[in-house]
């Protein structure tokens, strides 16, 4: 399976592409603890996980138990809060420069638990939680030391769009970070290839013409939420007949050539591909199984790349920088 990952500093290094029947760069995309005095618009999102295999709508956070419900996990209609620790405003006598960075696998939204380390003159640490519905989970907490682990009533995974992390001075400046943990899986019908082949035959158009438009509205949805660059990326898939080699390069091709389907019919965002051959199967077999349900491609549409769910980042190959 696949997922993708939250983190707090991301760099995705610059990579060739081939955008528009052209040679392309790609420009280096970095996610940061930023100083502030500098408007809130500029933040970016920080790197969030989805695993593939659910459904459209899910959203996933970087640990593997998120799966599972918790005890202190808000289930109100109404999660809309506004709570101040005591001690908010003794700030901290310090001359270094305001920073905050987040360990990533501290992060479980749904428990609502993340560990901060942080630097500089802080008086205050405050979270907003803005949720697919509007409503925002605020909490602001006082600073007690350069590491400490940050707790607010959790809001389920698949309801939340960013999480937002600032550590203030007394000026207003701020050092802060954003997490968006919004993935979407686009569900489809596969692609039919020959075998041991990768072009689109004219007879699988349709399945893709219906598919670009079920991204397309996945995309209207949140055109307006300010939520970073928003890429597809398609994961080719194969089932376990033939080599490893074999399926993984057959897998990447047709990845890239749905990927360039995609591209040159009008799809103006980013667009990456990656073959996975028969390293993550969707319904287990034993070795040299002619299986369907495995001969498949995800489409997700993410902030951030995803990754392997059993560790290691996939060298996902930019096709497109977008229009």
């Amino acid at each position: 399976m696949i997922k993708n990952v939250a983190s707090t500093v991301i760099v995705v290094a610059g990579l060739t592409l081939l955008g528009c029947g052209a040679t392309q760069e790609r420009a280096t995309d970095q996610t940061e603890a930023r100083a502030a005095g500098k408007p809130d618009s500029s933040d970016t999102s920080s790197e969030e996980l989805m695993d593939s295999e659910e459904s459209a709508s899910e959203t996933n956070a970087p640990d593997e138990d998120l799966s599972e419900a918790s005890s202190d996990t808000d289930t109100s209609s109404d999660l809309s809060t506004d709570e101040t620790e005591d001690g908010v405003g003794q700030c901290n006598p310090s001359t270094k420069k305001l920073a905050l960075t987040l360990d990533r696998d501290s992060l479980n939204l749904e428990k609502g638990r993340a560990q901060a380390t942080m630097d500089g003159p802080i008086c205050r640490i405050e979270l907003t939680i803005t949720r697919l519905d509007g409503q925002e989970v605020k909490k602001t907490f006082r600073y007690d030391g350069p590491q400490r682990e940050l707790r607010w009533n959790g809001v389920p995974r698949d309801e939340t769009e960013k999480v937002e992390i600032r550590a203030y001075a007394e000026n207003g400046a701020y050092a802060g970070v954003k997490i968006v943990p919004w993935s979407v899986t686009i569900p489809h019908e596969e692609v039919q290839f020959d075998t041991d082949k990768a072009n689109i035959r004219s007879s699988e158009v349709k399945k893709l013409q219906d598919s670009l438009e079920k991204i397309r509205a996945a995309l209207r949805v949140v055109q307006d939420k300010n939520l970073g660059t928003i890429t597809l990326f398609v994961a080719g898939h194969t089932d376990t007949m033939g080599s490893d080699e074999h399926n993984l390069d057959l897998s990447r091709r047709r990845a890239q050539s749905i990927s360039g389907w995609f591209m040159q019919n009008g799809l103006c965002i980013p667009i990456a591909f990656e073959g996975f051959g028969e390293n993550a199967l969707k319904k287990q077999t034993a070795d040299q199984v002619d299986c369907q349900e495995n001969r498949r491609a995800d489409y997700i549409l993410s902030v951030e790349p995803p990754t392997m769910k059993k560790g290691g980042t996939p060298n996902w190959k930019w096709i497109s920088r977008g229009c």
